[in-house]
């Protein structure tokens, strides 16, 4: 019984101490300083320099990847980078009415096969055999109207 005394008595002073504010464990902030607006700032500056400095290293190890000796089968690929930067990341689709009908349809008749066919795909379909039958400029000169020299541009004003 000696030891469940002795081991309710190291409870109870512990817990006095906790209490006076004594327990070297009890508290992780008690001895902690706030910190000054200096200090923060000098921590923020401290960490944006080691970002930079970190962004400079990994553009010198691209640039020194990208080195070396030219050969012309190299600029067609930087050539292709520039012309993907380009173009934009998702091309919006608005359908008139009759695509709309026709996509349904589609859609329909893949539920009738029990088959799932988005129209992103009957879109993809549609584009591939276009740029079989026809190229880029007899595309714009179908679609393209005549330039509009003159008129009003804009919203109207009061």
């Amino acid at each position: 019984m000696s030891d469940t005394g002795s081991a309710a008595d190291a409870l109870d002073t512990e817990a006095a101490g906790r209490r006076r504010g004594r327990n070297p464990g009890g508290s992780r902030t008690a001895n902690r300083r706030a910190k000054t607006a200096q200090e923060r700032a000098a921590a923020r500056e401290e960490e944006r320099q080691e970002r930079q400095k970190a962004a400079e290293k990994k553009a010198e190890e691209e640039k020194a990847e990208t080195a070396g000796p030219k050969d012309e089968q190299q600029e067609p690929a930087q050539d292709n980078r520039r012309a993907k930067q380009i173009r934009p990341k998702a091309i919006p689709f608005y359908p008139d009415p009759s695509d709309e009908t026709f996509l349904w349809q589609v859609t329909q008749a893949g539920a009738a096969r029990q088959e799932r066919i988005p129209h992103t795909a009957v879109l993809r379909l549609a584009l591939r055999r276009l740029a079989n039958e026809m190229q880029p400029d007899d595309i714009v000169r179908e679609l393209g109207g005549p330039v509009q020299s003159t008129g009003k541009r804009g919203r109207p004003r009061k």
